[in-house]
């Protein structure tokens, strides 16, 4: 006869299989990683593809974070789709999809905006700390309040469009202090939905994951790394755009991959 003890880790045991067939972000952990690494093989400069008047939009790394960040969604929600109908249990994605289309408009406007003005965008008052980071701040503490009341309202529709509203204007203020020098604002695009990832599984090693990368996100938009291997004699102080986005995405790739590798063989030992 099995006694209790044995029971209870028995039901533990079948709660920690069934957490782990429902989550499915150690794909797109990949997926994301290689799409960072990837981004220095476009960072040559290049003419511009589009314009419209004043403003041009289409430098070959813009249009492939573009490509890289739409792709990379709508991967991640056709996985998870799938996984959920083979699985049957499947994790809401609304909100990560709210959140990749908040970061398509704010790289589809804030990119050329930033690139066709930037001698103006950097001499504006509004692109000065002074401005965005108080309303970048105040905008992603109404963020969260509005995410926070969701569940208590009636129409929570509402409060999702709020939130996307609040959340394209804290990547705008991104855009306009970071972009015209460093143009990674769509790494924390990509935080932003792992962390929501992290969220709809109620997982927290992807949270531990995404707020490492979030980090290292924030670090490539603040900081130049390549003054760091600069300093250990790997490369000249400015060897190139190419060589600039390997350097400042460097370790962004590595933390997704890595956080990867570490999430897959805690899925497995979760299912043993």
């Amino acid at each position: 006869m099995t006694g209790p003890a044995e029971l209870l880790d028995e039901i533990s045991r079948l709660r920690a299989r069934t957490r782990a067939d429902r989550h499915a972000y150690v794909p797109p952990l990949f997926l994301f990683g290689v799409l960072v690494l990837l981004a220095p093989l476009w960072a040559e400069g290049g003419p511009r593809r589009f314009e419209a008047g004043p403003v041009g939009f289409g430098t070959p790394l813009q249009l492939y974070w573009l490509a890289a960040v739409v792709g990379g969604f709508l991967a991640t929600a056709a996985w998870y789709l799938h996984r959920g109908t083979r699985s049957g249990v499947r994790t809401p994605i609304r909100g990560y999809l709210a959140i990749g289309l908040v970061g398509v408009l704010a790289i589809s406007l804030g990119f050329p905006v930033v690139e066709s003005f930037a001698y103006r965008v950097e001499r504006s008052p509004f692109a000065q700390p002074s401005f965005t980071i108080p309303v970048a701040a105040a905008a992603l503490l109404a963020l969260g309040g509005v995410l926070w009341l969701r569940p208590k309202l009636r129409h929570p529709g509402i409060a999702t469009a709020a939130a996307m509203v609040f959340g394209l204007v804290a990547l705008a203020m991104l855009d306009l202090r970071f972009a015209p020098v460093r143009p990674y604002a769509p790494l924390v695009t990509i935080a932003l939905g792992l962390i929501g990832l992290a969220w709809l599984e109620r997982s927290r090693v992807l949270g531990v994951i995404s707020g490492l990368f979030a980090a290292a996100a924030l670090l490539a938009n603040v900081y130049n790394a390549q003054n760091v291997f600069f300093h250990l004699g790997v490369f000249a102080r400015y060897e190139g755009e190419a060589t600039m986005a390997f350097t400042n995405t460097l370790l962004p790739g590595l933390v997704l991959l890595a956080g990867g590798a570490f999430a897959a063989w805690h899925e497995r030992r979760a299912r043993a």
